[in-house]
């Protein structure tokens, strides 16, 4: 006992002597250098990081007693939303936030006396260095300017200029001579077009483009301001039945299931004769792009009565923030190394190294690949641009971006008409503009439902807690003499064993659960006040929400499907590895490597498996069907097969079935190992008596391996089922961080409330009832599955 006590005593004063060197050494290190630390979190997306790195260290070379912290990242918005939200502000960014109430709370640095300044040549006023237009997107009427935009993306459609000479094709200037092309394109036996549907927004390009041509800016900037009846406006429907015609008539077969980077390879492939994108195009399929393939880039058409001037451009800017930091220091040193971002030199190189424009004047045609030389001509001849992706100013319009994710969804499916499109829409804003003026007001559309899952959650409580006898008259696990809860070791010595990893769980679990429950009572958009919203947000997610309940029921199918399919394959192939089966070791390694891969590497080889035209599965599937043909099989076996070719299995209205071997693949092996590992516990004496009484492999298998081994299929079977409830990573990556209200399940929805819509209090909410769902189906299942004992 003496040297028990001894051992915990160690434990605790090694486990706090290494928290204290450790803060030791941090802050050793932070009196190391006097250099001004400057952090500045980037997207790098399609233009990569390597001009951004570049311009920090250039910058430290001219600047030594400046150190830039500049690291990029895709998923750069989630992160830096995270850290805005609990106060962390780094020095600049451009990730997407709810930049107005940041300004209005006085977060971000005015540049306009800056820009008045000296550019870094010192030869001129900054703000004269930058295109036409591209300062007022963040210049309010005051003069103040908060936003420094860089890279300047153009939406265009990518063409083959030798196949247009080849086939005698004009670009087109107008709609209706856009759709002739197509006609004469599908004649010539090809897909006119290309568009990614697992990235879907890619098509609200199209809708942006016809809709300003039909409106003007004044019209637009209505139709962004919720300005009542702009989404069933005649020409809003007008330019949704142009992105409802490419869509359902003019895309290449397979669209809905490809990613961007497939949409984009089947127009370099030749399986297609144009594809829609954005002037990073160049950029990022830079190794792909065939030798010699004569690159063009049209405008996207316009109507013959729109408004706009055709040569308008599309463009999607990427826009800087630089923080207040109360150092002064580094606010000026965060100015000066914008300054040096739009400097000429630092232009012309990422038009050199990225292949596409940027924000100011600097760069010109000659400093582009001939590739991009037609996207720079546009660029040049541009009378005006109007912003592609303007952030939202407020929740509202945020949480309206659900809302058009649905409803493209549908109408790029054919499934609505452009009317219906437009008329859902209208309703949605209508929604949230009745929402500003009464925030409390909720839209019961849901009552039966949520009477349910309220009775039926109470249900299982009652169940839960209502006793059950038992054998004896002890309470099960309370052996004779066992010393109470800790056994023979002592308070002391277990808050010794315990306490330093509790005190961490607590801190980094415990805290943060309570304070999330807490917001789940509030009204939070995460930059400004919180405000107290009682029961609001629930109601909300169980009276009026559709999404809760399409999200609700997903969850169920992955907690249901999945595990029909996964436990008895698992439990099957472990009985064969059991039994001493050819190959047993190689299988078993096989099938536990996916357990080696994190999910999002899972999705990302399953996004390339899944890519209807040279992906694995359909290329599998086609190719039985040519064998089953050549060897002679039934007609209809072969044809099924073949008509797989081009199958959009990651289209969102096939998504979940297209889960199900994905998860086999996944859960196979884990599972197999724990069912292996309790066969083996089984006494070879149970089978040799089975065996004498005659009993053959099959009935040895149900009558005595399934009941032994009865607590590990339990415990799997809990495992999937909060994997079920808990899934997230497959099906954000699979949308492209873009769910439909019918693809969401409740963590994707719970993610998106966060971080696109900015609604902190309502994702708590549904974080709290995410938690009470796996907390009583979890016990639900342990209740069911557990052994009847009857008392003596």
């Amino acid at each position: 006992m003496h040297q028990l006590k001894r051992c915990a005593f160690n434990v605790s004063v090694f486990y706090y002597l290494g928290i204290f060197l450790w803060l030791l050494a941090e802050s050793a290190g932070a009196k190391e250098t006097d250099k001004t630390t400057l952090d500045i979190p980037v997207l790098v997306a399609g233009y990569g990081a390597e001009f951004f790195e570049e311009t920090a260290r250039e910058f430290e070379k001219l600047r030594p007693g400046v150190r830039v912290n500049l690291h990029g990242d895709p998923r750069i918005n989630d992160k830096v939303r995270t850290r805005v939200m609990a106060g962390d502000f780094p020095d600049a960014t451009d990730a997407v936030l709810l930049y107005p109430k940041l300004i209005e709370a006085g977060r971000v640095l005015d540049l306009g006396p800056a820009l008045d300044g000296p550019n870094w040549e010192g030869d001129g006023r900054w703000r004269d260095d930058f295109r036409p237009g591209v300062l007022a997107r963040w210049t309010d009427a005051a003069g103040r300017a908060h936003g420094v935009p860089f890279a300047h993306a153009i939406w265009t459609i990518f063409y083959d200029k030798a196949l247009f000479r080849k086939n005698g094709w004009e670009t087109p200037r107008t709609w209706d001579e856009f759709f002739a092309l197509c006609e004469k394109i599908e004649a010539a036996g090809l897909a006119p077009l290309s568009l990614p549907g697992v990235a879907m927004r890619y098509g609200d390009a199209i809708l942006r483009a016809a809709h300003h041509n039909l409106v003007g800016p004044e019209g637009y900037r209505d139709y962004l301001a919720l300005a009542p009846g702009a989404r069933e406006d005649p020409r809003f429907i007008r330019a949704a039945e142009v992105l409802r015609r490419v869509s359902t008539r003019h895309l290449v077969r397979g669209w809905e299931g490809m990613t961007h980077t497939a949409a984009q390879l089947a127009f370099l492939e030749g399986r297609c004769a144009m594809t829609l994108s954005a002037s990073w195009f160049a950029n990022e399929m830079r190794g792909r792009l065939p030798e010699g393939l004569e690159l063009g880039a049209m405008n996207l058409p316009v109507f013959a009565d729109g408004i706009s001037h055709p040569d308008t451009v599309q463009a999607q800017s990427g826009y800087y923030f630089l923080f207040r930091t109360g150092d002064p220091a580094r606010e000026a040193a965060a100015v000066d190394f914008f300054r040096f971002l739009t400097s000429r030199e630092r232009v012309r190189r990422f038009a050199a190294l990225a292949d596409a424009p940027a924000a100011l004047r600097a760069a010109g045609p000659a400093d582009y690949s001939p590739r991009m030389a037609d996207t720079a001509a546009l660029l040049a001849a541009a009378p005006a641009a109007f912003d592609a992706a303007p952030a939202p100013a407020s929740a509202a319009q945020a949480t309206l971006g659900q809302a058009l994710s649905d409803a493209r969804h549908l109408l790029m499916t054919g499934r609505i008409t452009s009317e219906e499109f437009g008329a859902r829409l209208e309703a949605a804003a209508a929604v949230e503009r009745e929402r500003a003026a009464d925030p409390d007001h909720v839209r019961s559309r849901h009552p039966g439902k949520a009477a349910l899952l309220g009775g039926l959650l109470l249900g299982l409580a009652l169940w839960l807690a209502w006793p059950r006898r038992r054998k004896g008259g002890r309470a099960a696990g309370a052996a004779e003499g066992d010393g109470g809860l800790l056994g023979r070791l002592g308070a002391r010595q277990g808050a010794g064993f315990v306490g330093p990893a509790f005190a961490l769980y607590a801190a980094f679990v415990l805290l943060p659960g309570l304070a999330a429950f807490a917001w789940a009572f509030t009204r939070w958009d995460g930059f400004g006040e919180m405000t107290w919203a009682g029961l609001f947000n629930f109601r909300w997610l169980l009276l009026e929400s559709d999404v809760f309940w399409s999200a609700l029921g997903n969850n169920l199918f992955l907690m249901l499907v999945p595990p029909l399919v996964v436990v008895p394959v698992a439990l099957g192939l472990a009985a064969y590895v059991h039994r001493g089966g050819a190959g047993a070791g190689a299988l078993r390694v096989v099938l536990l490597f996916p357990n080696l891969l994190g999910g999002i590497a899972a999705a990302l080889i399953w996004l390339a498996a899944y890519e209807p035209t040279s992906g694995l599965v359909n290329a599998s599937l086609v190719a039985l069907g040519d064998l089953a043909g050549a060897a002679g099989a039934p007609a209809f076996l072969a044809d099924w097969l073949r008509s797989f070719s081009g199958h959009a299995w990651l289209a969102q209205s096939n998504l979940y079935w297209s889960l199900v071997p994905i998860y086999l693949w996944m859960a196979c092996g884990f599972n197999l190992v724990l069912y292996l590992a309790a066969m083996q516990a089984v006494p070879a004496e149970l089978y040799e008596a089975a065996e004498l009484d005659g009993a053959s492999k099959a009935r040895q298998f149900f009558l005595v391996t399934l009941p032994l081994i009865r607590e590990v299929l339990v415990i799997s079977a809990v495992f999937l089922v909060i994997g079920g409830l808990n899934a997230f990573e497959l099906v954000w990556l699979l949308t492209a961080q873009d769910p439909s209200a019918g693809a969401h399940t409740l963590g994707t929805f719970m993610v998106g409330t966060l971080f696109t819509e900015f609604q902190a209090g309502r994702a708590a909410a549904i974080a709290v009832l995410l938690f009470a769902l796996v907390m009583v189906a979890t016990l639900a299942v342990l209740r069911a599955t557990r052994k009847e004992t009857v008392e003596l």
